[in-house]
């Protein structure tokens, strides 16, 4: 059978892979295609031609499948922010706690996994705290204010609405378009360094409504600057702009500063209110922390999700009483910060700096003391640690964790480990390490923190 790009194909797509791509077959080779679910039978254009595998984009949907589901954003198909929006909530849960046992019998080869049922989120709509829109050009050439479109690096998709974070964000992104476009401020090219407005970032703290934004530009300063960043906070904190609910407490202007063969830098420049942005934390316990958040500072991105995430992991890490708990891959420490509250010692290991500084700050304003942390590689860090650990959590990037790491875990002899993953094919396989050092699975509990797409956090509780 002699195939080309560009081929019109019908697919019965039967399931969905991870990442969100339908899976059928053509001609008895496996046909992964866009926006798709399992019983949608579709017309679909190839992409690429391989000898075990084909990519198709979807033309037309000629039976849907009676799963699906009417999306709830107007830019479903075009932006590619919300993935698996055409399925209903909970057919999404089914298919994550799918992909996730999966992960264990194909990659990890490990059969009989304890997997709890996933836990959904209660809110599926607005509920992210931290939003970026990029400026740019749309595909017309013309101001635009929102996302990057998929595989188009520089086209900008103007967005009106977003049901991510909160319809006050929306609001904040619509008048900040109207104000640069009526200053007719141009947009930053990545082409050739020239133009200003960069980005705009929205945070808001879910429990304690405040909002801050950050304007993001290069140091291509149009005339009067200053004084027209000085309008634009005056514009935001104005009471046109009040909110019932959310009260914007901080507005940052960030210029980024990037010349040839110099390291790029920036400024922070705070236009109007608090420093910081502080949002509270409330696990299923009771325990609470509050944060204060930096415009450059990392935190979960869906506040009352991760409380649920950290629930689960202070369940686990306290079913059995413990003395030293390491907190690997800690991050700004809060996993450690609720953990400290049950352990006599943690000790967080980061490789990131400034989130280990983030991290001991939070220690302070949350008067935790029995918690240090030590900025460096896991691996080499790990070496110096004398202390042995009752528990050792684990929390890495999507990469998953080395053999190394493993071997060093393992030298140390914990009765438990607790690794949080947002990657659950590379949770199986390094569980699949562990196994082989005398560790059995006792759960694995995935949590979504990101509804209508195909993101997909999990925990899984190891002990021996």
């Amino acid at each position: 059978m002699q195939l080309k790009k560009g081929q019109l194909v019908e697919v019965d797509i039967s399931s969905i892979a991870f990442g969100g791509r339908g899976i059928g077959k053509y001609g008895g080779i496996t046909c992964f295609v866009d926006n798709t679910m399992p019983g949608d039978k579709v017309t679909a254009s190839l992409t690429k031609i391989k000898s075990n595998f084909l990519e198709a984009q979807l033309v037309e949907i000629i039976s849907p499948s009676k799963d699906r589901c009417t999306p709830k954003c107007k830019y479903f198909g075009t932006c590619g922010g919300c993935q698996l929006q055409f399925m209903p909530y909970e057919k999404q849960l089914e298919l994550k706690e799918q992909q996730v046992k999966d992960a264990f019998e194909r990659i990890g080869k490990i059969k009989d996994v304890n997997i709890s049922k996933i836990i959904g989120s209660k809110n599926i709509y607005y509920y992210r705290n931290k939003m970026e829109f990029s400026f740019g050009l749309d595909a017309n050439m013309k101001f635009a204010l929102g996302m990057h479109l998929p595989n188009r690096r520089f086209d900008i998709l103007d967005l009106q609405e977003c049901h991510l974070e909160s319809e006050f964000s929306s609001k904040i992104v619509n008048k900040t378009r109207d104000f640069f476009v009526d200053k007719k401020l141009e947009t930053f090219k990545y082409t050739n360094g020239s133009g200003f407005l960069k980005a705009l970032y929205i945070r808001e703290g879910k429990r304690t409504n405040e909002v801050m934004i950050n304007i993001v530009t290069s140091d291509n300063l149009p005339k009067d600057a200053e004084k027209i960043m000085k309008d634009y906070s005056d514009v935001l904190s104005s009471d046109e702009m009040k909110d019932n609910d959310k009260e914007i407490t901080s507005i940052y202007w960030t210029m980024i500063i990037a010349k040839k063969g110099v390291p790029k830098t920036s400024k922070e420049f705070l236009l109007y209110g608090n420093k910081s942005l502080s949002e509270k934390m409330i696990l299923e316990n009771g325990d609470e922390m509050v944060f204060e958040i930096l415009p450059q500072a990392f935190f979960q991105v869906n506040t009352f999700q991760a409380e649920v995430l950290y629930s689960q992991v202070v369940r686990m890490a306290t079913n059995k009483p413990q003395q030293t708990i390491f907190d690997l891959f800690c991050g700004t420490g809060t996993i450690g910060l609720f953990l400290a509250k049950h352990a006599e010692q943690v000790y967080g290991i980061e490789l990131v700096e400034d989130a280990v500084k983030v991290a001991r700050e939070n220690a302070l304003k949350n008067k935790t003391f029995n918690i240090d942390f030590f900025t460096g590689d896991v691996d080499k860090l790990l070496k110096d640690l004398k202390e042995p650990p009752s528990i050792i959590v684990i929390d890495p990037p999507r990469i998953g964790i080395t053999e190394k790491t493993v071997k060093l875990i393992n030298d140390f002899s914990p009765n438990q480990l607790i690794y949080v993953s947002c990657n659950p094919a590379t949770l199986a396989r390094d569980c699949a390490w562990l196994i082989e050092y005398g560790y059995k699975i006792k759960e694995v509990q995935p949590v979504d923190m990101f509804p209508h797409t195909y993101h997909i956090e999990c925990l899984a509780l190891l002990e021996r």
